[in-house]
């Protein structure tokens, strides 16, 4: 059953789409309520299945085991246990059914070359069991943007981090509320899931440092985003001139349609998510892509069902 949410609710999930973090009081000041108010009506929303969780936004080129790869997969509308043998993957991240020449779109993330071999042929043998044999694996390179967060590449590398970050990271990523539970874990509750148990005050300094790094850049959360008025989601696959991949990049970061953005090992070398609120919205976004000389050619692909990946 579609839920159906009242304007100040669709304000407080589009507060916490934008920082999961926000505290109670101070999303009140952003909608004119009160903190109790607030704190009432996020307990609402979870109870309801509106918040399906909380998620930490990371940049994969610092965080070890964030390195991403998208599937494009053609499977037979009959064989409907294709889907299901790809959600109980435990790389996968999101999985789309999709409009065009592939009918599933995955995104996967890995930590080695080796745990990349083995998904590898793990899709070859649900590719076989679809019968049709059709997919396309496309490599991530560089992550520009993520859940609508900017995220900064630095020619020089970062230090690789540590065992303890690394573990802080993991509990962070994805976070499961309950009606007991429904908002993001405390530092506290953090320290105790963390092994060995660190200290409060020793978890916030870890985290403001993995934000210093910008290792950690950013808060949200998952929800459907029809609730706030984002019903429309597009894969586009750009093709444009040698040399200048990233300068449109850094144009198509400033695009708030643009909710995810990769430099891929593909002849199109930039692979962008789109959301919008309707179909013109989107048809606007494309005329405004083609403006740029550079860009030469580009893919579509309509997302008819977005299905919701189970917590690990």
């Amino acid at each position: 059953m579609q839920l159906i949410l009242s304007d100040v609710e669709r304000l407080v999930l589009k507060a916490l789409v934008q920082n999961s973090r926000y505290s109670p009081d101070l999303i009140g000041k952003m909608i004119g309520k009160s903190r109790n108010w607030v704190s009432r009506t996020i307990k609402g929303l979870v109870k309801s299945g509106a918040i399906r969780g909380y998620t930490t936004i990371v940049n994969p080129s610092l965080v070890q085991g964030a390195r991403g790869t998208i599937l494009f997969m053609k499977s037979n509308p009959r064989e409907s246990n294709v889907s299901q043998k790809l959600m109980e993957m435990e790389e996968l991240e999101s999985l789309d059914g999709i409009s065009g020449d592939f009918s599933l779109l995955g995104f996967f993330r890995y930590n080695s070359q080796g745990i990349f071999e083995d998904l590898l042929d793990r899709v070859d043998r649900v590719v076989a069991s679809s019968g049709t044999g059709k997919y396309d694996l496309v490599q991530l390179l560089t992550a520009y943007k993520k859940n609508r967060f900017r995220i900064i590449t630095k020619e020089t590398p970062e230090t690789l981090l540590s065992e303890k970050e690394l573990e802080l990271i993991r509990i962070l990523y994805r976070q499961k509320p309950t009606s007991e539970n429904p908002y993001p874990l405390t530092q506290e509750k953090i320290g105790t899931l963390m092994n060995p148990q660190l200290s409060q005050p020793a978890v916030s300094k870890a985290i403001d440092k993995l934000l210093l790094k910008r290792a950690i850049i950013g808060y949200s959360v998952d929800i459907d985003f029809g609730l706030i008025d984002l019903p429309i989601k597009f894969y586009v696959r750009i093709k444009v001139s040698p040399g200048s991949v990233s300068d449109l990049a850094m144009k198509l970061v400033e695009n708030d349609n643009v909710w995810d953005l990769y430099r891929t090992s593909e002849d199109y070398r930039l692979l962008t998510m789109v959301r919008t609120d309707s179909i013109s919205s989107f048809n606007k976004f494309l005329r405004e892509l083609y403006e740029n000389d550079n860009v030469l050619d580009s893919q579509s692909y309509i997302s008819l069902e977005e299905w919701f990946v189970p917590f690990r």
